[in-house]
C-alpha cells in the first residue's frame, strides 16, 4: 500500500507540473494534452508489469522457504544443525530456479525448541516504477514448522496408463506430465525421509501385469507372471488372501481366446504390458527402481479403474500376496493411495451375476470404502475428465472429498496436485501438530 501511495503521489506531482507548463505555453495544445494523458497511462501499465513480476518472485520465495523448512523439520535422526543445513540447501536449490533465480536473498533457518523457524527476504528491482522513485520492492517469506514425529509412510501410486494417456493436452503429453509429477513426489519425499518412506506402483489399464505365487492364480503353481483382471465377486472387493477356492484367485478366464488373460491387449502384439513397462511394483525403499520405471512406462489398452484400486489396496495390505505393508494396527505407519485416471471405467468387472462396466463402477466405490475403513488415506485425481458421474465417484472415493480430490484441467494442475499431496503427507506423517 505504501508503494502505491508513493507511486500515486509521484504521478500527481509530475502531472501538476505538466499542467502548469501547459498553462504558461499554449503552443501545441493537442500534442501537450496527449503527452499529459500518456504519462499516467504508461506509468500505470508499467506498474502493473512490475507488480506482476514482484508477485511471481514473492510466490517463488515463499514456496522455496516452505519446501526447505518442511524438509529440514521432517529429516529423521538428524541434529538441529543438520536440519538447518539441509533446509538451507534445499531452499537455495529451489531459489536457483524460477523467477527469483540469481537475486541476492537473505534467509534464516533455526531450530528453536520443537520448531523449525524460517524466514527470507529479497529486493525485487523495478523497471517502470523507478521513474516514480520506487526502485525496488521487498519480498518477504516466513514459516514455522514442527519437528518430525518419526512416523513412516507407505504410498501406493495407482496410475492410469490406458491409451488416452498418450494424448496431448495444451501441448504436453498427459502421461509424461504424470511421470514428471510422480517422480518429483518420490524424489522429494525420499530425500527428506529415505528410511521412513516406501513407494509402490500400480500401472493399470484394462489389466495389470504382475508376479504372484502360482497358488493364488487359477490353475497355476510355482511363481506366475502375467496379466489379470479382477478376482471373482465378492473377493474383488477386499484385500483378503486367496484360498483354495478358485473364485478367490486371480487369473479368471474371461474369454476362451484369452488364455494369457489379456497380455496381448487390443493390439494382439504379444505381451503388450511387458513391452510398455507396465509392471506392478510392490512397496520398496529402492527409490531408483520406482523413478526408473516411471521413466520407462508408456500407455496401452483400455481403462479398469476398479482393478487399479484393487491392486493398490493389496500393495498396502499386510496380507499375502503382497505382504510388504505394515499391519493396519501399526500406529507408527500411515498408508496412502494416490489414484489418477483420465477416463471413465470402460472394462467390465465381476459382480454377483456376471460382468459389466456398471459393476466395475460399483466395485470401485466399495473398494474405496473398504480401504478407508482400514485407515488407508485415499487421494483421487480426475485428469481431463468431463464425465460428471465419474468425477463424483472419484470424489466420493477420496478420504476427504474437499481436500483429497483434484480436478485436473491441464498439466499445470497436475503438477500442483502432486505438490499438494507431497505437502499433505509431510504434514500428516513427518511433522508434529
Amino acid at each position: 500500500m505504501t508503494i502505491r501511495r508513493r507511486l500515486s503521489s509521484a504521478i500527481r506531482r509530475r502531472l501538476s507540473s505538466a499542467i502548469r507548463r501547459f498553462k504558461a505555453d499554449q503552443r501545441g495544445n493537442a500534442a501537450m494534452v496527449l503527452a499529459i494523458a500518456a504519462v499516467p497511462m504508461m506509468l500505470a501499465a508499467g506498474a502493473a508489469i512490475d507488480f506482476g513480476r514482484f508477485s511471481s518472485v514473492q510466490t517463488h520465495l515463499q514456496a522455496s522457504l516452505d519446501n526447505g523448512a518442511l524438509a529440514g523439520a521432517a529429516a529423521q535422526d538428524a541434529s538441529n544443525a543438520d536440519r538447518e543445513a539441509y533446509a538451507q540447501k534445499l531452499f537455495l536449490a529451489d531459489m536457483a530456479q524460477g523467477p527469483a533465480a540469481g537475486m541476492p536473498v537473505s534467509y534464516s533457518f533455526k531450530v528453536v525448541g520443537k520448531d523449525m523457524i524460517a524466514s527470507a527476504s529479497l529486493d525485487v528491482p523495478t523497471t517502470f516504477m523507478a521513474v516514480a522513485g520506487v526502485s525496488k520492492m521487498t519480498a518477504v517469506g516466513k514459516n514455522q514448522v514442527g519437528i518430525g514425529q518419526g512416523k513412516k509412510a507407505e504410498i501406493a501410486l495407482v496410475l492410469d496408463y490406458s491409451g488416452s494417456m498418450g494424448d496431448a493436452i495444451k501441448g504436453q503429453v498427459k502421461y509424461v506430465a504424470m511421470k514428471n509429477a510422480a517422480n518429483k513426489l518420490v524424489t522429494d519425499l525420499a530425500k527428506s525421509n529415505p528410511t521412513n518412506v516406501k513407494f509402490g506402483l500400480v500401472p493399470f489399464s484394462h489389466h495389470v501385469y504382475t508376479t504372484l505365487p502360482g497358488s493364488y492364480v487359477v490353475g497355476k503353481s510355482g511363481t506366475w507372471t502375467g496379466c489379470t483382471q479382477d478376482r471373482k465377486y465378492p473377493y474383488n472387493l477386499s484385500d483378503s488372501t486367496p484360498t483354495t477356492d478358485d473364485a478367490s484367485k486371480w487369473g479368471q478366464a474371461i474369454a476362451p481366446d484369452h488364455a494369457d488373460w489379456g497380455c496381448n491387449g487390443y493390439k494382439n502384439d504379444g505381451n503388450g504390458y511387458a513391452k510398455h513397462g507396465l509392471v506392478v511394483r510392490p512397496l520398496t525403499d529402492n527409490f531408483t527402481s520406482i523413478t526408473t520405471q516411471l521413466g520407462s512406462m508408456t500407455p496401452y489398452a483400455y481403462t479398469h479403474i476398479a482393478l487399479g484400486v484393487e491392486f493398490g489396496y493389496q500393495l498396502l495390505s499386510p496380507n499375502e500376496p503382497f505382504a510388504e505393508g505394515k499391519p493396519y494396527s501399526d500406529t507408527t505407519t500411515e498408508k496412502f493411495m494416490v489414484v489418477l485416471t483420465d477416463g471413465m471405467q470402460t472394462e467390465p468387472a465381476f459382480g454377483p451375476s456376471g460382468r459389466s462396466v456398471a459393476q466395475g463402477e460399483a466395485n470401485l466405490e466399495k473398494l474405496c470404502a473398504s480401504a478407508k475403513s482400514n485407515k488407508i488415506h485415499i487421494v483421487t485425481m480426475a485428469f481431463d475428465i468431463d464425465d460428471t458421474t465419474t468425477r463424483q465417484r472419484l470424489q466420493k472415493c477420496a478420504t476427504d472429498p474437499g481436500k483429497d480430490f483434484f480436478v485436473l484441467s491441464d498439466t499445470a494442475d497436475l503438477a500442483k496436485a502432486f505438490e499438494s499431496v507431497k505437502n499433505a503427507i509431510s504434514d500428516q506423517v513427518f511433522l508434529s501438530k
